[in-house]
Parts: structure tokens; C-alpha cells; sequence
């Protein structure tokens, strides 16, 4: 399908610049900047359209004056037909042209609006790819799906109550305002004196309403962090019968949200028929007045109907701005949330980066320290090695040492907080990580496969490729043997992740992905660690068959899987503390060694 022409034209826009920047209000400042012109326009529309709110009771008052002067002189509507054809015209198309100017304003606004939704949200998607791994210690995936979802919402709900509620309700105010100052000043007056009476109500439930919105949606951000654990927990709450204490655990939390949620809807029921009252007595007040001023003679019998018109809806209009701060205040409190991710500093930026066309496999770590924002040691303390092109590197050591941060650095999801990393000679800081990551490849310890066919698993987000790049890629992971037992082949639909293989077919899968994809780096994260001899066995051989003219960096707990590595590195509290092959760490009778044979001891006695 292709694209209309609004997609086409819509200008995007990088928001995590703008919170970055440092700005009070970025999103609305931004979609004032980039819409200048719209803004404009919708809001002169706005005014076409909405002149019957004021045209229609001038006129009305007009021609009530006329019928007074018309009855006291003993005229005829011949006498005086211009002025009552004018007036009767004015109300006529006034009110017919609002059909046309609407729609229009109606499509310029929403399109705006929805543009810059749009923008924020491909902006959110954006930032979350380019933010390190260590911000998911930080927050979890409930919150950031709340922060898209939710608060992205909020957040595009206060833009359009901003610019299709409130402004407008401004700008009709003041119009009319206007027009009273023109009729008479005394009743101006009168009109300004009833403001701060709404505004008091306003600032004696702003705060309150405001705190309970912030209450709210904490109560919410921790029911949704609860219902994504309870999903990924479920297989271990089945398999020890803890279903109860989880029902339990959630209700509560269902409970605080209501509990929340309900104090605020009495704060703003209590607000809105405060406001209700206030404006019925001031209402009245106004036509007590017009009615003394046209008995004193200063106002005539039409304009009682006219300020009292006016009035009415000057303070309807008032009272509505005023029961939409609590919503804007909603709107205020999605956006302070969504600064939280939205200001992260991102550790993918390849602004003046160095785009490398092929890569050789040249790697070195030159006195690396890394530590997480929440510890108070270091992961990795002036680590140091050297991998030469076509080397495979593994990396053993106790659960804990460093060896996965190792691997995240490699892959520049992390940076090193001291040293540096070299690729080739250049520093991993220098390059583009964009244009670095399309000439590496990762297998994971839990194969990552979607509800699609096996071929869409092993293309995944490549734009070319052949029929013979998937059938030599799953023959190099050693698929062959399964994937010829299946009745469609590599159009076999799986299950969610994969449910419908074995472990060990999972894992060669994820080998054969990796590998389509012509890598010149590949990494293995501890890929036979959850199978069984005799599935490992066959993933081995897809691995030691991937390894070939690539540099390859493997974590392994089973040695079984690196001993023919070029190079071990038994890695503890983010050191190295023995290096060299297999055969060479065994004849130092090290720490490497006591590992090894902890292993085969534990393997014989199973």
C-alpha cells in the first residue's frame, strides 16, 4: 500500500533531542516551532467558525432594540426592514459557514496533532534502540511499556486538549471580552471582577488534584511492572503451586490503583460542582446587574440579553478552561514520565562516526574498567588482551566475573568507563556502531525466535538474500537433519518462541541467522549451556563449523565447547587471571584447571 500524501510530507521529528537539550516544555515547543504556519491558520479558522458564539447574540440584542424602538414609535418592519435583513442575514450565514470552515479547521488541526503523535512515538521507539544495556537494570519492561503506551497517550491527549480545547477557549474569551468593553465598560468591569473567584477554586484544587494524579500513576506504573513479572513467572508459580499468594499479590496492587483512582475522581467531582455552583450564582449576579443598569438607563432592554448572553458563556468558557487543568495536569505528569526515558544519555550516536566498509578481526582490550551505575566495584578492572583475525577467544570463569559485560563491550552496548577497545586498529568510540554491528553476529544462551516461519527467523531484518543463502546457512548449522523432517520445510510456521522445536533445534536455528548474515565477528553467550550431550553435540558441530575465517569470541561453562579455542581466558572479579590454550592452561594445574576437573567430576558423578 502506498503511502498518503500527509505520510509522505509529514516532517519527523527527534524528540529525545529536544528533553536532552534541557527544556521545560520541549514537545510543545517543538510542535509550536515546526507548525507555526498551521497554528496560525487553524486558529483563524477557528475564529471564522466560531463567530456565531458572539455575531449571534449582537444581533440578537439588535433586533430586540429595534422591536422596543419599533413598538414605542408605532413603526412597521417596513420602515425598518434594512436593519432587520442585516441583522437576520448576519445570524443566517454565520451560522451556515461553520459547516465548511469546521471540517477545515477540523482536518488542519488533527492532522497537525496526529503528526507530531506520530513523531513522538517513532521517537520513543528510536531511543530505545540506541540506549546501553545497563538502563534495563533501571527500568523494567513494564514500565517502559507503560511509558509508550500510557504515557505517549497522556501525552497526545494534552497536545489535542492544548491546541483544540483550551487556546481556543482563550481566544473566544477574549473576543468576547472585547466586544463588552466595546458596549460598556462598567459591565467590563463586572465581567473581571467574577475571574478570581473561578481562579480561587482553581488554586485550591490544583495541587491537591495534581499530587493525586502523580499517586495514580505510580499506582499504575507498579500494577503494570507486576502484571509483566506475573507473566514471566508463570511457568514457576504452575510448578510450585503458588497461584493464590500471586492473585494475591496482584489484587493488592489492583486495589492501590483503585484506591488511587478513586480519590482523585472525588478531588475532581468535587472541583467540578464547585465550579458548577459558583458559575450558576455569577450568572445571576450578572443579570441583576443588567437589569439595574437598563432601570438607571445606562443599558438598553437588548443588552441585558446581550451581556447576559456574553456573560454566560465567557464564564461556561472560564469554568471549562478551569476543569481542564486537571487534565492538563494529567497531561504534564505523561510527559514528566516519559522525560525519565526520554533524557537518558544514549551510548549510540554515530554523529562524525567512522563507517567501516569490511572488518578484519583484528580486536584488542588495552586496560578496560567497567563498572554498573548501581554497584560499588568494578565488572571489568583493567582487563587486557588481544585477538588476531580468524582467532577464537573464549572466555571461562565462575558465574559473576565479568564475562557477559566482556561480550556486551564487544558488542558496543556498553562502553568502558576507562581503557580502550580497538577494532582494526580504530577505537570502538570512533565508529559508527550502526555500520560496526552489520559485520557481527550473536548467539545467545536462550534463542530468540518469533510466531513466523523458519525462514522468516533466519532472515529477520534482511532486505536481501536468496533461497541458496538459507539453505547454506542452515546446512552450516547443522539443521539439515530436522528441518527435512518437517512437511513445509523452512516455511514451517513456529510457535511463539519456537515452542513447537527441541532446545537444541532452537539453538542451531539461531546459529543459522547468525550466520546468513556473512559476519566478521561472531559471539557465542554460553549457546550449549541449557541442552542436553546429546543436542550440545550437534550444536558444537554447527559452532566449530561457523568459527571458520571468523574472529569468534565464545563464553562457555561446559569446556567441552572451547577446547579447541585458540585462546582461553579464565576470567574472575573482572580480570584475567590464566591464559592460553587448552592444553596449556591444564599443564599449569591453575584455576583453570580446578574448574576442569570440578567438571569432570561432577559429570562422572551424574
Amino acid at each position: 500500500m502506498g503511502l498518503s500524501y500527509e505520510e509522505k510530507n509529514r516532517k519527523k521529528t527527534d524528540y529525545s533531542r529536544l528533553f536532552r537539550s534541557g527544556e521545560k516544555a520541549p514537545i510543545l515547543k517543538e510542535t509550536f516551532r515546526s507548525n507555526k504556519g498551521r497554528i496560525a491558520l487553524s486558529f483563524l479558522l477557528y475564529v471564522i467558525k466560531d463567530s456565531p458564539v458572539y455575531i449571534v447574540p449582537v444581533c440578537t440584542a439588535n433586533l430586540i432594540d429595534l422591536v422596543q424602538k419599533m413598538l414605542a414609535n408605532h413603526l412597521t418592519f417596513s420602515d425598518e426592514w434594512m436593519p432587520l435583513l442585516i441583522n437576520s442575514l448576519l445570524i443566517i450565514v454565520s451560522l451556515i459557514q461553520n459547516i465548511l470552515t469546521h471540517t477545515l479547521y477540523a482536518r488542519l488541526t488533527d492532522n497537525m496533532l496526529r503528526n507530531a503523535s506520530a513523531s513522538l512515538r517513532e521517537s520513543v521507539v528510536r531511543k530505545l534502540q540506541h540506549l546501553s544495556l545497563s538502563f534495563s537494570r533501571e527500568m523494567t519492561s513494564g514500565d517502559l511499556q507503560a511509558k509508550f503506551l500510557r504515557d505517549v497517550q497522556g501525552t497526545e491527549d494534552y497536545l489535542t486538549t492544548l491546541f483544540k480545547t483550551f487556546i481556543p477557549l482563550i481566544i473566544t474569551s477574549a473576543i468576547t471580552y472585547g466586544i463588552v468593553i466595546y458596549k460598556s465598560w462598567i459591565v467590563a468591569v463586572f465581567f473581571l471582577l467574577a475571574i478570581p473567584l473561578d481562579v480561587l477554586l482553581v488554586r485550591l484544587f490544583s495541587n491537591k488534584i495534581k499530587e493525586e494524579s502523580r499517586q495514580y500513576r505510580l499506582a499504575n506504573d507498579s500494577l503494570a511492572r507486576g502484571f509483566t513479572t506475573m507473566i514471566e513467572m508463570t511457568p514457576v508459580v504452575k510448578a510450585h503451586g503458588l497461584e493464590d499468594i500471586e492473585i494475591e499479590s496482584m489484587t493488592k496492587k489492583v486495589e492501590v490503583v483503585r484506591s488511587k483512582g478513586l480519590s482523585l475522581d472525588s478531588s475532581i467531582a468535587v472541583f467540578g460542582s464547585s465550579i458548577f455552583v459558583v458559575g450558576g450564582l455569577l450568572n445571576f449576579a450578572c443579570l441583576f446587574f443588567c437589569i439595574y443598569l437598563a432601570v438607571e438607563g445606562q443599558i438598553g432592554i437588548g443588552e441585558i440579553v446581550l451581556f447576559e448572553s456574553l456573560f454566560s458563556g465567557m464564564n461556561g468558557r472560564i469554568q471549562s478552561m478551569l476543569n481542564l487543568i486537571p487534565s492538563l495536569a494529567t497531561g504534564k505528569e505523561a510527559i514528566a514520565s516519559l522525560s525519565e526515558l526520554m533524557s537518558k544519555e544514549e551510548i549510540q550516536d554515530d554523529t562524525d562516526k567512522l563507517h567501516l566498509s569490511s572488518i578484519e578481526g583484528a580486536i584488542a582490550f588495552d586496560d578496560v574498567c567497567f563498572r554498573y551505575p548501581d554497584s560499588d566495584k568494578d565488572a571489568i578492572e583493567h582487563l587486557s588482551f588481544a585477538a588476531t583475525p580468524g582467532e577464537c577467544v573464549a572466555f571461562v570463569g565462575p558465574s559473576g566475573s565479568g564475562k557477559t559485560t566482556i561480550i556486551n563491550l564487544l558488542l558496543g552496548l556498553l562502553k568502558p568507563e576507562a581503557g580502550a577497545i580497538t577494532i582494526d586498529g580504530h577505537s570502538l568510540n570512533d565508529l559508527s556502531l550502526k555500520d560496526y554491528r552489520h559485520h557481527l553476529s550473536l548467539v545467545s544462551q536462550s534463542p530468540v525466535l518469533f510466531n513466523g516461519t523458519i525462514k522468516e527467523n533466519i532472515t529477520y531484518g534482511l532486505k536481501q538474500y536468496s533461497d541458496e543463502d538459507v539453505k547454506n546457512a542452515l546446512n552450516e548449522a547443522n539443521c539439515d537433519d530436522f528441518i527435512n523432517t518437517l512437511p513445509q520445510g523452512v516455511n514451517t510456521i513456529l510457535d511463539e518462541n519456537g515452542t513447537n522445536l527441541s532446545g537444541g533445534q532452537k539453538q542451531r536455528l539461531t546459529i543459522a541467522r547468525a550466520l546468513i548474515r556473512k559476519p566478521d565477528l561472531l559471539f557465542f553467550d554460553e549457546a550449549t549451556s541449557a541442552l542436553d550431550n546429546i543436542a550440545e553435540k550437534k550444536v558444537q558441530t554447527a559452532i566449530e563449523t561457523s568459527m571458520k575465517g571468523r574472529t569468534t569470541f565464545v563464553i562457555a561453562h561446559r569446556i567441552s565447547t572451547i577446547r579447541n579455542a585458540d585462546k582461553i581466558l579464565y576470567i574472575e572479579n573482572g580480570q584475567i587471571l590464566e591464559s592460553g590454550t587448552y592444553g596449556e592452561l591444564m599443564a599449569k594445574k591453575g584455576e583453570f584447571f580446578a574448574m576442569e576437573s570440578a567438571n569432570e567430576k561432577a559429570t562422572q558423578t551424574a
